[in-house]
């Protein structure tokens, strides 16, 4: 079973010039994935927003620095066991939104 200390020890393992261009370059694939299926979807225009927001995520990530990341994972280890555990709640909701827009519609027998 995962847990959120499981979840720090990768964050801290990625705390690397190289790490942070991976996490950047993943981060903006799967932005631009999904800006891909966005017309097909359900929701389109949510899922460009979603998208969007992905894309300017991964972009911010490569402009971070190992030293500000590190600043930001150290704060975000001291906060509560509630907000440690916010990630995987974000991390359900929005796989399960993907997942209901771009999977295909029922037809009527």
């Amino acid at each position: 079973m995962s847990r959120p200390v499981d979840l720090m020890a990768i964050g801290y393992h990625l705390l690397t010039p190289v790490g942070l261009y991976v996490v950047a370059a993943l981060r903006i694939g799967i932005g631009l994935v999904l800006v891909l299926a966005a017309s097909a979807s359900r929701t389109p225009n949510t899922l460009r927003i979603l998208s969007a927001m992905i894309l300017v995520e991964g972009m911010a990530t490569a402009f971070v620095g190992v030293d500000r990341a590190r600043a930001m994972l150290d704060w975000w280890t001291t906060q509560g066991s509630v907000f440690n555990r916010l990630p995987y709640c974000v991390a359900i909701a929005i796989g399960g939104f993907v997942t209901y827009v771009v999977a295909a519609r029922r037809r009527a027998a």
